[in-house]
């Protein structure tokens, strides 16, 4: 049970910093000056760069744990925390072909080396990251049901 709960507080926890990312962090940037935005945002882009793989590889480890018979989980719970897992390694693959290379790009940006096309560079990581955190917070809701799974 405490691997379980463990797995639930690693992912639950990445779920409110994404989301805070998501629909605070990111829209407030948005409504400062250039240059801060662009120098705020490639701070956090190499920050997140920096943490997230460990954590989101972290969460989803946790969760495949709870997958090996040792667990000893119902076949409800398993199969939710199977699901789960499959959402949290889904996520993963996204990130790494759709949000990261941009977030590569964004952590070197100045405000004097902004490419032509950098608006539309963050709009499409923002968008990439709204379903990665959906996704996320799905995974979380099914992980959590199966801790109570009868």
């Amino acid at each position: 049970m405490t691997l379980h709960l463990l797995a639930v507080l690693a992912l639950g926890l990445m779920c409110g910093s994404e989301l805070n990312v998501a629909a605070f962090a990111h829209p407030m940037l948005n409504r400062q000056p250039l240059e801060v935005h662009v120098r705020m945002r490639a701070s956090l882009a190499a920050l997140f760069g920096r943490v997230m793989p460990f954590w989101m590889a972290g969460s989803a480890l946790l969760n495949l744990l709870l997958l090996l018979p040792f667990e000893h989980l119902n076949d409800s719970a398993w199969r939710l925390a199977a699901v789960a897992f499959a959402i949290q390694a889904l996520a993963v693959v996204f990130s790494l072909v759709g949000p990261v290379p941009i977030n590569n790009r964004i952590i070197k940006w100045t405000p004097e080396s902004l490419p032509e096309d950098w608006q539309k560079q963050e709009d499409r990581w923002d968008q990439y990251h709204w379903w990665r955190t959906c996704g996320l917070i799905a995974a979380f809701a099914i992980l959590v049901l199966s801790v109570r799974a009868p």
